[in-house]
């Protein structure tokens, strides 16, 4: 028994001498070979102006939705284009069998022409189509800002996500810590008789259950930052040292619900983008509609033949050339009913997106308010535990009985919620911001890097 309990005591003297060197030398990221060539490394230390500036459009979720507004603008390029001029050249090798009637009774009847067409008119269908492809190029921009914006809020997740794990690290060594020296306190006691080994044993369990969660912190603090240098695109490059802002944050005055409603339809570029999607639905609609009419060309054609039948080949002609569609059968209504079909699937889309908007802003301006309560708790938490070490360091320099270890363990438990309060706080601003269209709402507005502006 003397024996595992000393073996016991070696192994938690080395695991707390390891703590210790960990905070001198501070939280470091996982490593890894894998690195990104041709990209700048992150600033070291890291500083949340930093990770906003580091955010870049070429992360893979903004050129996602790049490649589709891409997408929609090579549709709209290829729209206008169906008018251009079209020049054509056919080249034909014929060997046939010649009437007897003729007076060239050669086998050889190869020829080559020239044909230019180019589309005057199509009454109306060009049109449809051209403003049903511009909005669609609209509403792809659209999302194309929106998707880095909320790249740029998750890089704020994750940069608040990595200050909170060194927070909770800080303050689950001190708890264990604060549980080794009561443990190593039992042993002493137990040794001398004064202490039962029930107790001893429930210490050792309190150690061990300390010690988990601490390792628990400690892998969060690594993953944390792997997953800040992926949302920077710098994986392999996870960032060792990273700055917490300074707190309190300064944030807006708390929104007012009812002007956010009524201002959202209008303001919000999430909306703004449905309804660039139903102007685009509504001109494929027309463009349907619009496909049976007719249509105008200008021909132009010249040629030469192997074989020539007295003038019946004139080696150039010029015309008119109206195409009338006379009937289709039901291909046309089909067309028709599929656009109209997709028209109210983005009419839907729209008043859906509207419902889940206006009830996402009551959310987050309710939750603005209870935080703005909470931040008053965070705060008061602040200033007691300040107080309460500060007697208890006293009464330990006295020599008095006071629990310096514990008083430390909840100072760092109250920098931890009032950390996560003022970071909680200010992403509820972002998401409003972002949803509702009010840059005057965003707290790191001073800080967005250069993409384009606002939508």
């Amino acid at each position: 028994m003397v024996f595992c309990r000393t073996a016991a005591r070696a192994r938690r003297t080395g695991a707390v001498l390891a703590t210790c060197i960990a905070l001198t030398l501070g939280p470091t990221g996982p490593a890894s070979a894998e690195v990104i060539p041709d990209i700048e490394p992150l600033p070291q230390p890291l500083r949340l102006q930093h990770a906003m500036e580091a955010v870049h459009a070429m992360h893979p979720r903004v050129r996602q939705v790049r490649a589709q507004r891409e997408e929609a603008e090579a549709e709209l390029d290829a729209t206008r284009a169906e008018g251009d001029l079209r020049i054509d050249a056919r080249l034909e090798a014929r060997w046939i069998e010649p009437n007897d009637r003729v007076v060239d009774d050669r086998n050889n009847d190869s020829q080559a022409t020239l044909v230019a067409r180019k589309l005057l008119s199509d009454f109306g269908h060009s049109r449809a189509r051209e403003d049903a492809g511009a909005s669609a190029v609209e509403a792809a921009r659209q999302e194309e800002w929106l998707a880095f914006a909320r790249h740029r809020l998750e890089v704020l997740e994750r940069y608040f996500d990595v200050v909170l794990a060194d927070l909770a690290f800080a303050r689950d060594t001190e708890a264990m810590a604060a549980a080794f020296v009561t443990l190593e306190r039992l042993e002493e006691r137990n040794e001398l008789g004064q202490v039962s080994d029930i107790d001893l044993f429930e210490a050792e369990a309190d150690y061990q259950e300390y010690f988990t969660q601490r390792q628990r912190s400690l892998y969060r603090q690594q993953r944390s930052r792997a997953e800040l240098a992926e949302a920077l695109n710098h994986r392999g490059r996870a960032p060792a040292d990273v700055l917490a802002p300074p707190l309190p944050l300064d944030l807006p005055e708390a929104p007012d619900l009812r002007s956010l409603l009524a201002e959202l339809e209008a303001e919000s570029p999430a909306l703004a983008a449905q309804r660039y999607r139903v102007e685009a639905a509504s001109g494929e609609v027309q463009a349907a509609r619009s496909k049976r009419r007719p249509r105008l060309y200008a021909e132009a054609e010249t040629g030469y033949w192997n074989r020539d039948f007295g003038g019946d080949r004139n080696p150039f002609a010029a015309g008119l050339v109206l195409k009338v569609p006379l009937y289709e059968g039901r291909r046309s209504d089909a067309r028709v009913g599929r656009a109209v079909a997709q028209r109210r699937q983005a009419e839907a889309d729209r008043d859906q997106t509207l419902i889940e908007a206006r009830n996402r802003v009551r959310e987050l301006v309710h939750e603005i308010q209870a935080l703005q309560v909470q931040r008053d708790e965070a705060l008061s938490r602040m200033d007691y535990r300040d107080l309460y070490i500060s007697r208890a360091r006293y009464l330990y320099e006295m020599e008095d009985e006071a629990d310096l270890g514990d008083s430390m363990v909840q100072q760092s438990a109250a920098a931890y919620f009032n950390a996560r309060t003022e970071f909680e706080l200010a992403l509820a601003y972002e998401r409003l911001a972002l949803l509702t269209g009010r840059e005057d709402l965003s707290p790191f507005a001073a800080e967005a890097t250069a993409f384009g502006g606002t939508p």
